[in-house]
């Protein structure tokens, strides 16, 4: 027993706990082992965890009882030249009848002298408008409000739009009638488009891979002199960022690309399962992509290598959804047959004061900023 609500950093021994209440608040969406195994992979396996960054903060009630939680992930970034350590905040919940204690969970976070950055890259509205008056800054990248998707079984596609938006019994009619026209005409349009493209190469090719080796620090090299501000994207960080935990390497798949047998890129995908009227349908998220040479071929043979993942892959792919996060990228897919959504992603990011000087103001264009980059590719 305590005498009053307390707030204080987390604690391995505070793991079993917390995941109960996250299990709970997620109306056990989430279960306690998936909490667990995140917990594992966030901070005991994290290359960046250092001494003086917190795990997370968790509000305990009088009881003992863990009623609120926010975590904060450690990520290895290039900004300016220079590895820094950023914090990014993750999974912020308060049971119900703490809501009022919400913001005081936020405030450690933001009160960290270790990391150069903080970044919240999933926030809900509420939450962008109480960090931009926190002196958070929004990235302004037109990606963000921008995806793209493309079909890769259009029969399964069609029959989980019609799930999602057939309300009634006459709409799901007209969804059938109507598929039975745009079907075939989406993929007549799909062909019309691979055959505008030139013709792959046969110098290029693409593999599946279980690991990143030791080549990935020349791609590292190369990536890192493009932009500012960019997570670190070596060997070592690459293995975590996809293969640091049993349920995150299950559900992530990586490609490589090589051109004449020299390494040109990768590009990583987590499948997502989608819960629709008791039926599961699953797409595929691009997380992360990195082509060196931002030429047509090189982004034909990876989309070629998407649509070869989603065709071999054990549960059916509907789709192949990503953020056009490069202008080069978002001119071929639309070349290829991509289809455009509107969406509102966020990416908000604040300097800390320990480190505002020695780190100059940038553009928005100075950061790669794909799903890795943040929390997104972390969760779920």
């Amino acid at each position: 027993m305590i005498s009053k609500d307390i707030i204080s950093p987390l604690r391995v021994e505070d793991y079993e706990a917390a995941a109960v209440f996250l299990e709970r608040i997620t109306n056990e969406v989430f279960k306690k082992e998936f909490w667990l195994d995140r917990f594992e992979y966030w901070w005991n396996r994290n290359p960046a965890m250092s001494k003086g960054i917190d795990r997370g903060w968790i509000l305990r009630c009088k009881d003992g009882g863990v009623v609120g939680f926010v975590g904060n992930i450690p990520i290895r970034y290039y900004i300016k030249g220079q590895e820094r350590t950023a914090c990014c905040i993750t999974s912020w919940y308060v049971g119900e009848e703490y809501s009022k204690r919400s913001l005081e969970l936020l405030i450690p976070f933001i009160k960290q002298k270790v990391p150069a950055l903080l970044l919240d890259t999933t926030p809900i509205e509420k939450v962008v408008k109480i960090l931009l008056q926190l002196g958070f800054r929004s990235l302004e990248k037109k990606w963000l409000k921008r995806d793209v998707f493309y079909p890769t079984d259009m029969a399964e596609f069609w029959n989980f739009l019609a799930g999602r938006f057939g309300s009634n019994r006459v709409i799901t009619v007209f969804f059938k009638l109507a598929g039975l026209f745009v079907i075939p005409a989406v993929k007549f349009y799909q062909i019309v488009c691979k055959f505008r493209l030139p013709a792959i190469n046969k110098k290029y090719t693409f593999s599946e891979i279980k690991r990143f080796d030791k080549s990935y620090a020349l791609l590292w090299d190369k990536l890192k002199e493009k932009y500012d501000v960019l997570a670190v994207r070596n060997e070592t960080t690459l293995n975590w960022f996809f293969f640091g935990s049993n349920d995150i390497s299950s559900s992530r798949k990586v490609i490589e690309f090589r051109c004449d047998d020299a390494l040109i890129g990768y590009v990583a995908v987590k499948e997502i399962k989608h819960n629709l009227h008791n039926r599961i349908y699953y797409y595929f998220e691009v997380v992360d992509m990195v082509i060196l040479n931002g030429d047509a071929l090189g982004y034909n043979i990876a989309i070629e290598g998407l649509l070869w993942f989603a065709k071999k892959n054990k549960n059916k792919i509907m789709l192949i959804k990503l953020n056009p996060f490069d202008e080069n990228i978002e001119n071929f897919l639309f070349k290829f047959g991509f289809f455009l959504r509107f969406g509102k992603s966020r990416f908000l990011y604040k300097h800390t004061t320990e480190h505002e000087s020695a780190i100059a103001d940038y553009a928005s264009d100075s950061f790669y900023a794909t799903p890795l980059d943040g929390d997104r590719c972390f969760f779920p």
